[in-house]
């Protein structure tokens, strides 16, 4: 997120620099072969995003992708137009001839729209306008097509970059932090799926050449210092003894250092409690706040056949069918495989003392760190994806990973969801699982193959889940349900201790989903929200008006009236708002938010937190309007204090200065601290 803010303040800067890259990198994109390893693609929704943000302006940034990929596309003409055949003799198209074919190609089935399709197309986008040059296309007529082609890839690239940026600002009224967060993911899952795709082919293609040089580098004689020589026996070890499997080999290596590694970090903010730990909680109450009674049954299914009943007699089952078809060597890796990974599962949660968001059980399994549903169904089904891999095609091999996948995460969301494990549980076990399998997956390569029954073992897998499970299900699905019900610890407080001291243990900020701190709750209640409703009803202030369609159609007019905007929800601690309210005067609005807390005043009246904020009509990336928190807490109070005088009894309290500092800087904006304590004024304090 750092690099990001660093990112938008360089713009700020330097918005000469930034609108001269985008037209060199749609230049890039466009020319001869140098367009064929720029991710276009991604890199221009990118830019997209930042001018959601404010800090690209959309006309200048349309205009100057489109000068780009118009110069890009006609430098790549002209080179074609003027050297014609020569080019074949030059590298690249030396090299790789069929570069230059399949644009021809391309171009004989489509003709001078070539072109205007070209320009949409990957794997031809650069190539087509050299080869139309070489085969003489008018230069008018590939002026006009160029030119029209790249005004509307401009608009197709760019604008879907800026219509997802705007829903991230949008978003962000949610919750900015949040934003942020499914920013980062989603573009690197898009990144990461475009690297993907480009890598495997590379490596399919090149990798066993690739692999050939290396084995002759590792076994040529000569005298070489003591680290390469090390370099080479560790290559000859992990690559030299299983002919064949070098491709699968990288993968499981790569995998085990990639998860030790997230492992590693995942294990570092639980010790630190860094805010993924703020994080689980959020995750477990928006969790808990989705439950359904036929959902708890089906998740209370799922984690069932994940039980260690299960698990053992799947191990059991699959090690003697191993042994009875003489797979000794295969049957000693699955069995350490399993056992490992429950010893390792207790240790580390006999090291560690996480406890689990609620009690189940007792001894070392009271903790909750790592999941050992997840981490033993990462082990199992991940173990045994590796042993049935040798001798399948890429496609089956990644069918069977693919599959361990999704029972994993499968399994990681019903833990969460019936609140047996937070978030860093799920992940802490997802990742050391994978390490352990990636492990023992790389060593059982290493000796001799033995003929595995493949068909037989994943017969085997279906029938004894089905019938282990299947029992499992039927005995403990009635006391599952009830020990997996939802549970909810309160704290109970007389109104004197919460007026003394109290009220310093409820939250004084809103925690979004990414456990980051959004806004302060300026607001502690004692008993229903209704009746603060009622107050503020007899002074003018009113339920917002829902997200409907017609609602949603306003925030793309400009003239659409503060008033009829929606008011966007928020989450606290993965909490829906149990009450909003709203006021507007001189094209301003104040917005009341309040949730509830699992705090309750010793007569069972309970505890709710909220927050008031001045919000104002802007204009995002001048295409949405929406109503944006100023960040003016402080005089938002004080707006709510002058309307519930009359029903409330209203006590100021004051938060010391190290809670009032926010996480976008040093000191919060607009609050000094102060929170307002409201109960009923008809009844006196409660000792």
């Amino acid at each position: 997120m750092s690099y990001l803010k660093a990112l938008m303040a360089f713009i700020e800067l330097h918005p000469t620099l930034a609108y001269a890259a985008i037209s060199l990198v749609a230049l890039s994109e466009s020319l001869a072969v140098i367009g064929l390893v720029i991710p276009g693609t991604v890199i221009m929704f990118g830019i997209g995003t930042l001018v959601a943000t404010g800090s690209l302006a959309l006309k200048p940034v349309l205009l100057l992708a489109a000068v780009g990929a118009i110069a890009g596309d006609g430098i790549s003409y002209w080179l074609g137009h003027h050297y014609q055949e020569k080019l074949k003799g030059v590298w690249p198209f030396s090299r790789y001839p069929g570069i230059l074919k399949n644009g021809e190609t391309f171009f004989l089935r489509h003709g001078g729209k070539s072109v205007l399709f070209g320009r949409f197309v990957g794997p031809v986008r650069p190539v087509i306008p050299v080869v139309v040059g070489i085969l003489g296309m008018h230069p008018l007529k590939f002026a006009i097509v160029n030119v029209c082609s790249a005004i509307g890839w401009a608009f197709v690239y760019i604008l879907p970059g800026v219509f997802f940026g705007t829903s991230l600002a949008l978003a962000g009224t949610v919750s900015s932090r949040l934003a942020v967060l499914l920013f980062v993911i989603i573009v690197s899952l898009w990144g990461f799926i475009w690297l993907g795709r480009k890598v495997t082919a590379f490596v399919v293609k090149l990798g066993p050449a690739f692999f050939a040089a290396l084995k002759h580098w590792a076994q040529i004689e000569t005298p070489v210092p003591g680290r390469t020589r090390r370099a080479k026996d560790l290559f000859a070890y992990l690559f030299l003894r299983r002919q064949g499997e070098e491709l699968f080999l990288a993968f499981l290596v790569i995998l085990l250092l990639g998860t030790l590694w997230g492992f590693l970090g995942v294990l570092q903010d639980v010790l630190a409690k860094d805010p993924l730990v703020a994080a689980d909680e959020a995750i477990y109450n928006l969790f808990q706040s989705l439950r359904t009674s036929w959902t708890d049954h089906f998740m209370v299914i799922v984690t069932e056949f994940g039980d260690y009943f299960v698990l053992i007699c799947l191990s059991v089952s699959l090690s003697a069918l191993l042994l009875f078809k003489r797979c000794i060597r295969t049957a000693i890796f699955f069995i350490t495989a399993a056992l490992g990974g429950f010893l390792g599962v207790q240790l580390l949660k006999e090291l560690i003392h996480v406890p689990r968001p609620i009690t189940l059980y007792h001894g070392a399994s009271a903790y909750g760190f790592p999941s050992g549903h997840t981490t033993m169904s990462v082990i199992f089904f991940g173990f045994l994806a590796i042993i049935l891999s040798p001798g399948l095609s890429h496609k089956r091999r990644w069918g069977l990973f693919t599959t361990v996948l999704f029972i994993s995460f499968a399994m990681a969301t019903s833990r969460l969801y019936l609140g047996a494990h937070w978030l860093s549980d799920v992940l802490g076990g997802f990742l050391i699982g994978s390490s352990w399998t990636a492990l023992l997956g790389i060593s059982s390569l290493k000796g001799p193959t033995e003929p595995i029954p493949r068909r037989l073992l994943m017969g085997a897998v279906l029938f004894v889940l089905l019938f282990a499970g299947g029992w499992n299900v039927s005995r403990h699905l009635q006391k599952d349900l009830a020990i997996y019900a939802p549970q909810h610890p309160v704290r109970s407080l007389s109104r004197r201790q919460w007026l003394a001291a109290g009220w310093r243990e409820l939250p004084s900020w809103r925690i979004d989903l990414a456990g980051e701190r959004e806004q302060p709750l300026t607001i502690q209640g004692e008993g229903s929200p209704q009746a603060l409703a009622e107050a503020l009803s007899h002074e003018g202030w009113q339920i917002p008006p829902s997200l409907t369609l017609k609602s949603f159609l306003g925030m793309f007019s400009p003239d659409t009236p503060i008033e009829k905007l929606p008011v966007l929800p928020r989450l606290h601690d993965g909490l829906m708002e149990s009450l909003q309210f709203f006021y507007h005067e001189n094209g301003q609005r104040w917005v009341l938010r309040l949730w509830p807390t699992f705090f309750r005043i010793a007569d069972g009246k309970p505890l709710f937190v909220g927050t008031v904020e001045a919000q104002e009509r802007r204009s995002l990336t001048g295409l949405i309007t929406a109503a944006l928190d100023t960040g003016e807490y402080d005089r938002a109070l004080e707006k709510l204090n002058r309307v519930i005088l009359d029903a409330f009894t209203l006590e100021r309290v004051r938060r010391p200065s190290d809670e009032i500092r926010s996480d976008r800087g040093k000191h919060s904006v607009g609050w000094t601290g102060i929170v307002f304590l409201l109960w009923k004024n008809t009844e006196p304090p409660q000792e």
